[in-house]
């Protein structure tokens, strides 16, 4: 299923936005709003069965306390905890005090799944699925840079979105910032236009000062450096050792095999190939598990 074209009107422009890493507004013929029908938080609300992690409610300050939305609950005799009180959680966006934000909506929204692992088998790439629903005139979250390049599909209201400075170089981390100075890059967004964040920029967003605002942010997700290390240590464990050798002399045979096998492999090992370890080993630790409890690891394209 080809899906890129959704975001921006043509895949190549997709994949040519991910490898400029500049930030673009695209506004597609097709763009995927029909992934969310109206009402459906409504009904994830009156449902009853909206918990933690899969929900939290945030501000420009931070979040907001887990007991003013989630208080415990009695199932089947037991006390509970992280249920959402679906009144509370109205109540904040009425009051315009806290946006929703529903986190890793890929793992449980049927449709956003399929989407999803649509995009990951063109991509070779982690993708996950947030949705923010934010009442008026109200910022959800501070000034932050995120782990992830960001695609934001602007599904109702609009919001104006401002991105600071990108960072210099790879080390730097995800989370709140100090406010950067003045943005590099500013932009109103109506429903159906799509935003791209480049991973790491900072930036914030505040809805209009009338109508509730949503979107919902696709992450594509790049390995890091503990990712290619892990990668390596996949592949230097795949030599067959006994698990405990009896005596010094089968110790060291066991080392000079495990040295051996470990030097050869090195020396066909390319950076690609690393990469190539490094990603497929993100998305089979983010796959959710099928109807078997086993976790799928899809070969990238």
């Amino acid at each position: 299923m080809d899906v890129l074209h959704r975001f921006t009107g043509d895949a190549a422009e997709f994949i040519d936005a991910l490898r400029h890493r500049t930030p673009r507004v695209f506004r597609p013929a097709d763009p995927p709003l029909d992934l969310l029908a109206p009402g459906e938080l409504d009904r994830w609300l009156d449902s009853g069965l909206l918990r933690l992690p899969y929900v939290q409610l945030v501000t420009a300050d931070g979040e907001v306390p887990l007991p003013r939305y989630c208080p415990p609950r009695t199932v089947v005799g037991r006390i509970e905890h992280g249920y959402v009180d679906g009144a509370a959680v109205r109540g904040f966006l009425a009051e315009g005090t806290a946006t929703v934000l529903l986190r890793h909506i890929d793992q449980w929204h049927p449709a956003i799944r399929t989407f999803c692992e649509a995009m990951r088998s063109q991509l070779g790439r982690q993708v996950e699925a947030f949705h923010f629903v934010t009442p008026p005139g109200t910022q959800g979250r501070p000034v932050h840079r995120d782990d992830a390049d960001v695609f934001v599909v602007q599904t109702a209201g609009t919001k104006t979105w401002h991105l600071y400075d990108a960072p210099g170089d790879g080390r730097w981390g995800p989370g709140a910032v100090d406010l950067p100075g003045r943005p590099e890059f500013t932009t109103r967004l109506e429903p159906g236009q799509v935003l791209y964040v480049p991973r790491g920029q900072a930036h914030s967003a505040v809805a209009a000062d009338s109508g509730v605002c949503a979107h919902l942010s696709f992450t594509v997700r790049e390995a890091g450096g503990a990712h290619l290390r892990a990668g390596l240590a996949a592949l230097l464990a795949e030599t067959d050792l006994p698990a405990r050798p009896l005596g010094e002399k089968e110790l060291l045979a066991a080392a000079e095999r495990l040295l051996a096998e470990s030097r050869a492999a090195l020396a066909t090992l390319t950076a690609e190939d690393l990469v190539h370890r490094a990603r497929t080993g993100m998305r089979a630790v983010a796959s959710p598990p099928d109807s078997r409890g086993r976790r799928a690891e899809r070969p990238l394209p």
